[in-house]
C-alpha cells in the first residue's frame, strides 16, 4: 500500500469518526491489525 492509497483509506475512515472514542477505537483496532499482519508476514 502506498502512501496515496493510505491517505484516501484514512479519509473514507474518517467520515464515520464522531466522537474521541470513536477515533480510539479505529485507533486501537487498526493497531491491532497492522501488528497481527507484521507478524504474520
Amino acid at each position: 500500500m502506498n502512501k496515496e492509497d493510505l491517505e484516501a483509506f484514512a479519509r473514507e475512515a474518517a467520515k464515520t469518526l464522531k466522537t474521541e472514542q470513536d477515533l480510539n477505537d479505529f485507533r486501537a483496532m487498526l493497531t491491532k491489525v497492522t501488528v497481527e499482519a507484521a507478524l504474520n508476514a
